[in-house]
């Protein structure tokens, strides 16, 4: 085991050390550091998931259920120990840092305490701007979550090394009392999260509060190691210890390929990608959501299912109508003589790849389990103006595209790849991200389609869950535009939609989008 510093952490020597004997330190795994990469290059902020219950919880109730979704999911109340602390920002962003490959990792480790205002945004002074316009469009709204309320959730910066909070943090929306909330927003960085993991933390938060039987005592802590490590589960093992991401020898040849194609033959915006810290002198972020009512959602499904012939989700519906929305719009698509593609890039879970073992997937619930498959696209298939006979052979052909790279495990290769020893050993991974992204031209789009979540009111259970969402801003990675979708059968589907000014012009014009998009669901 090799030893830290005590200037190079901001956990207390001596207790990391008996962290990394009880299993709650480690290195990063490689996958873990992709993500970790993302935040110290300031390319990504963060995602968020709103979730509504049915009654509220007090702030004792609160506290006890983050307690015990905590102990029992270790991975929560993880920060990265960064490398030159307490000046690794400037040490990350140097030549030095980018002058050779990093192929050892940042430590880990779960935090030494953590109270509820570690936690709650609400709570804390360096938000109180940001929070300050949330509540105050929440309360405008009549305690609705809208457009703005994701908006200004983009703007957050979550820090990845603590030291007082972990990776994540929670928004409590009050509405008839100041200290009892039944809306939430789950805000996370994305190391050692995923969108999966946001929607997992609202289901948890529901069954935590239903086994509280008696109103708890009041306390502030959440956690405190000292006190707790005996009954904290071990940090998982890196993900690719598990669950194999080597990719096929021929990806690498396709994915130079597939490179060469986006980077020359692709449609590209006017917007530019920057450091996130930047983006405000050169661009403004947009948003939109689109709620589709049960019903609605309902009939759009009988519809794919009609038109589709064997098992169909409705990711490709999305996509499809997504392009052609964007087609028929007029205003983004404009390409010059050599610019005849566009590209989707999904988000795709790879949990159902580990080990069918239940103790193990419960350990995998929260984390960075998330690969992705990308698609590149004539841009000419999704003019329907003249015809609509290819709308539902488009969407077949989309289905199986999408559902053979799943059966094939394609999810895993572009990670694979990043994270395999000769890469790590060669490749400085951050400045490489840094040299995809910054000073790049925006095209194509983002879609992260987290799941149908079915709702029921059991007897005896006092917390049901009635909404959720999902929605991010895609950060510095090249999309024009951000898709987030998440349906339950009390609300229906929310899709929350980002990209930037520079990309679509104005927010009423993203919204005039938007419009053409929904009506295109519903009357494909």
């Amino acid at each position: 085991m090799d030893k830290i510093s005590e200037k190079h952490t901001p956990i207390q020597h001596e207790c990391l050390e008996k962290m990394i004997q009880n299993g709650h330190a480690r290195r990063m795994g490689s996958v873990e550091d992709l993500y970790a990469a993302l935040n110290r290059q300031k390319l990504y902020r963060n995602f968020s998931a709103f979730g509504e219950l049915n009654d509220y919880c007090t702030k004792e109730q609160l506290t006890l259920a983050l307690r015990n979704i905590c102990l029992k999911n270790p991975t929560l109340l993880h920060i990265v120990l960064p490398t030159r602390w307490p000046d690794h920002e400037n040490y990350y962003l140097s030549s030095e840092y980018y002058s050779q490959p990093r192929p050892k990792h940042d430590y880990v480790s779960v935090l030494q305490e953590l109270k509820l205002d570690g936690v709650v945004l609400n709570e804390q002074p360096e938000y109180s701007a940001i929070m300050k316009q949330i509540l105050t469009e929440f309360k405008n709204s009549n305690g609705s979550y809208t457009a703005k309320i994701f908006k200004l959730t983009t703007a957050l910066t979550i820090p990845y090394f603590g030291p007082s909070g972990p990776t994540w943090r929670l928004i409590c929306l009050p509405e008839e009392y100041p200290d009892k909330w039944k809306k939430f927003i789950f805000v996370s960085n994305h190391c050692m999260s995923d969108g999966r993991t946001s929607i997992h933390f609202f289901h948890d938060l529901r069954d935590e509060l239903n086994n509280i039987k008696t109103e708890p005592g009041k306390t502030d802590y959440i956690f405190q190691y000292e006190r707790d490590y005996q009954l904290l589960r071990k940090l998982p093992e890196p993900i690719e210890n598990v669950i194999d991401l080597r990719p096929p020898y021929l990806f690498i040849p396709k994915s130079l390929l597939s490179g060469f194609i986006y980077n020359r033959l692709s449609f590209a915006s006017k917007a530019i990608c920057t450091r996130m810290d930047e983006m405000e002198k050169s661009d403004e972020v947009v948003t939109e959501i689109i709620t589709i009512s049960p019903s609605e959602l309902q009939a759009i499904r009988t519809k794919i299912k009609a038109n589709i012939q064997g098992k169909c989700t409705i990711t490709p519906f999305l996509h499809v109508c997504w392009f052609v929305a964007v087609h028929k719009w007029g205003k983004y698509f404009k390409p010059s003589n050599f610019e005849w593609f566009t590209d989707i890039f999904i988000p795709a879970d790879f949990r159902s790849l580990l080990p069918e073992d239940e103790e193990v997937r419960q350990m995998y619930r929260y984390g960075a389990n998330v690969g992705f498959v990308d698609f590149t696209s004539w841009i000419s298939e999704f003019n329907m103006n003249d015809s609509k006979e290819k709308f539902w052979p488009l969407i077949a052909h989309y289905n199986e595209m999408i559902s053979e790279a799943i059966r094939d495990k394609k999810q895993t290769n572009g990670l694979g790849l990043n994270i395999q020893g000769f890469v790590q050993k060669y490749i400085n991974i951050d400045k490489a991200m840094c040299d995809r992204a910054i000073g790049k031209a925006r095209g194509g789009t983002l879609l992260s389609n987290v799941g149908m979540f079915n709702q029921s009111e059991e007897i005896g259970r006092r917390y049901s869950i009635r909404d959720l969402a999902f929605g991010q801003f895609q950060g510095s990675w090249r999309q024009a535009f951000s898709l987030g979708v998440c349906s339950t059968n009390v609300k229906g589907m929310n899709i929350l939609i980002a990209s930037t000014k520079n990309v679509v012009g104005s927010q009423e014009l993203l919204e005039e989008l938007c419009s053409i998009y929904k009506a295109l669901l519903l009357s494909p």
